[in-house]
């Protein structure tokens, strides 16, 4: 009996040790989701700078493109286990097929303009931009204004 009794009380530690090491690995899940958007923010940023005229980089269009459709790529992985937290509300899973539907939809929009920007130069891609920047209407939906604490 003391045997089972020591068995039962080391599984009942380890739980307890495993409940601080799952949350932080959600935390990292998280802080690594928080970093893909903020990569998403900032190409968006530098594609705005280009297409105002107020930096001359009009070659690197199509790399920004790229990274966006690259950066959506890593976002629907590291978005698909249920990790609430950050600003992602839960909505994100409930709402699955729509999440990640607007995820492909943003990925299609970034290597159409990026195809453009190759072929076309800045007058071909220049239309096809404003289909990239849609974020305001996932924002609305998916994301709170703070962090959960």
């Amino acid at each position: 009996m003391t045997h089972v009794l020591s068995i039962v009380g080391g599984m009942a530690l380890a739980a307890l040790l495993a409940a601080p090491a799952m949350a932080a690995e959600d935390k990292d899940v998280i802080d690594y989701r928080i970093n893909l958007m903020k990569t998403l923010g900032e190409q968006a940023s530098a594609i705005g700078k280009i297409m105002q005229g107020k930096v001359g980089y009009t070659a690197n269009l199509a790399i920004h493109t790229d990274t966006i459709a690259n950066t959506i790529e890593a976002a629907k992985i590291a978005f698909a286990p249920k990790v609430v937290g950050g600003t992602a509300k839960a909505e994100v899973w409930d709402n699955w097929k729509d999440f990640s539907d607007r995820f492909n939809a943003l990925q299609v929009a970034a290597k159409d303009v990026s195809a453009a920007a190759r072929s076309g130069g800045m007058d071909a891609a220049k239309p096809k931009v404003t289909a990239m920047f849609t974020c305001k209407g996932c924002h609305d939906t998916y994301r709170t204004k703070e962090p959960a604490k």
